[in-house]
């Protein structure tokens, strides 16, 4: 008897867990993605992003979810911040009933920042300034998740074209610098960025060269802005942090 009450007490007993790790997830929606790919980066959120999350993690720490869109104006698009309970002042029922709802609400979340973006539907795909304004809102070491196609297709660049002559490095370095001159890198120091849900594009026509030249390209970004890209690839499972 004694030691059932002691197990009760236990599982209701506050986990001592004392950080907050924040975890910005970006996604290509509006008009800077077909709505089929939308759909699977809502699937990738719903069965391969959130289960990891939001499994074991926010018994021992605080996790923060910051979902931003990527549109044709990312710098301004619309941010939503959830967060789970702190551990070090809930109990472990009250954490898995918050966890269980939070997952719901994130995917409230997409659907409304999908709603308002489409509404709005500024053409072009601004990564780079999406980018731009997470670095901005980090708050020490962070990650970064972008669910995008990896087209950059802005008043910086169109990575789309075949003629940009994207593998020469040359020319990575010369974008890079318009992107210093004309905006300004991202702030990305301590950030580890990944990208998910590439796709090649909507013609389905980007062969391989342009591809692997684009995954030098937000390498050598990134590494230029401080952060580092650990994770590129169709799926989230690629990036390690999940």
């Amino acid at each position: 008897m004694k030691g059932l009450l002691l197990f009760g007490l236990l599982l209701n007993l506050p986990f001592f867990g004392n950080k907050t790790e924040s975890y910005q997830i970006l996604i290509a929606l509006g008009c800077s993605a077909p709505r089929s790919v939308q759909n699977s980066y809502r699937e990738m959120l719903a069965y391969e992003v959130l289960p990891n999350l939001l499994g074991e993690k926010p018994l021992g720490v605080r996790v923060q979810l910051i979902l931003a869109a990527i549109t044709g104006r990312s710098y301004t698009a619309p941010v939503r911040v959830l967060e789970t309970p702190d551990p070090m002042q809930s109990n472990r029922f009250t954490i898995e009933k918050r966890v269980q709802e939070l997952k719901k609400e994130t995917l409230v979340v997409f659907d409304q920042l999908r709603s308002r973006t489409s509404a709005e539907c500024r053409k072009g795909t601004e990564i780079i300034g999406a980018l731009k304004a997470a670095g901005e809102r980090a708050r020490g070491p962070g990650r970064i998740l972008v669910l995008a196609h990896g087209f950059e297709q802005s008043e910086l660049m169109n990575l789309y074209d075949y003629n940009l002559k994207l593998e020469r490095p040359e020319v990575r370095a010369n974008l890079i610098e318009r992107v210093r001159n004309r905006l300004g890198l991202p702030k990305l120091k301590d950030q580890e960025v990944c990208f998910a849900g590439l796709t090649a594009g909507d013609d389905r026509n980007a062969n391989s060269r342009l591809t692997g030249s684009m995954r030098l390209f937000w390498e050598e970004l990134i590494t230029a802005s401080g952060g580092k890209l650990v994770g590129y690839g169709v799926s989230p499972r690629t990036c390690p942090f999940l």
